[in-house]
């Protein structure tokens, strides 16, 4: 049992542009990004005690491994609960955090609010069923913005590579995963895994949901992109998803296992956290 969330609720004036509250800074530097590509062949082998179609071109947009060096920034220790996104729907008229295009009974069991509203119990679980576009206007308003894939990737593995977020140890008591759809039941509420923190003290970065970057998703851009404070390809068809969910085998949880989905589409194991850059207080003056 995952125990009790390690979770505070955010301060009152959420949306002024200094609040750091519940988030942590990340200090400029370099970090390992992706994977060797002897290591992708025992992340096959991995992959493949669940699922025999695991392919290894599966895990080629991981390498090249690079070293990638990063300005300081803050990141969310948390994903975004159903409270704090509800807030957002409630002060602007943004939509809920619901699929309505949903025809069928399955589909629309995937939807845990009805309307502006939401059970009790999932007040703080991550929001699902959130487009980046959603999660986008959602951080822009609370004067932040989402993670680039490189700073998503450096707080979850920190500067030496983890596999997870915790280092190399099995998931189990340490992220929420490998279940099937329980409704309101499916997911923990956020902070609900001390053991599963990353070494920055960013929660949750495996498991639970999937989360969205700010990135277009190009799968060779670790060969092509750039080392210093890289931000993804200028356009493309699909934006970043990272971390694994809920649903999740062990192998999607790994912190360098890249995903992606189209931009518009809602899903019910795909929430996000906010990052916000660094300013020192040199800069500030």
């Amino acid at each position: 049992h995952a125990g009790q969330a390690a979770f505070a609720a955010p301060s009152t004036d959420v949306s002024r542009s200094d609040d750091y509250s519940l988030m942590v800074r990340v200090e400029a530097g370099g970090f390992k990004r992706g994977s060797l590509f002897d290591e992708t062949k025992e992340y096959l082998e991995l992959c493949r005690k669940w699922d025999n179609a695991c392919e290894l071109w599966w895990f080629e947009d991981e390498f090249p491994q690079k070293q990638i060096t990063l300005d300081s920034y803050w990141i969310d220790m948390y994903e975004v609960t159903n409270t704090q996104y509800l807030e957002f729907v409630k002060a602007t008229g943004h939509r809920p955090a619901l699929d309505d295009s949903c025809l069928t009974e399955k589909c629309r069991e995937g939807n845990l609010w009805e309307g502006n509203s939401f059970p009790p119990s999932i007040r703080n679980q991550p929001v699902v069923q959130v487009s980046w576009y959603d999660a986008d206007t959602y951080c822009r308003w609370r004067n932040k913005r989402l993670p680039s894939e490189a700073e998503w990737e450096k707080a979850a593995r920190g500067s030496i590579g983890n596999i997870y977020p915790w280092g190399s140890a099995s998931p189990k008591g340490r992220a929420t995963f490998q279940r099937k759809w329980q409704g309101v039941f499916t997911m923990t509420d956020v902070g609900s895994y001390p053991q599963g923190a990353s070494i920055y003290g960013v929660f949750d970065m495996a498991g639970n949901v999937w989360e969205w970057v700010d990135d277009w998703y190009h799968f060779k851009y670790y060969s092509l992109g750039r080392k210093k404070n890289p931000h993804g390809p200028a356009t493309g068809e699909f934006k970043g998803v990272r971390g694994g969910a809920w649903v999740n085998y062990p192998n999607a949880l790994r912190s360098a296992f890249r995903r992606w989905s189209r931009p518009e589409v809602r899903f019910n194991d795909t929430g996000f956290r906010c990052a916000k850059d660094a300013v020192d207080e040199t800069e500030k003056n």
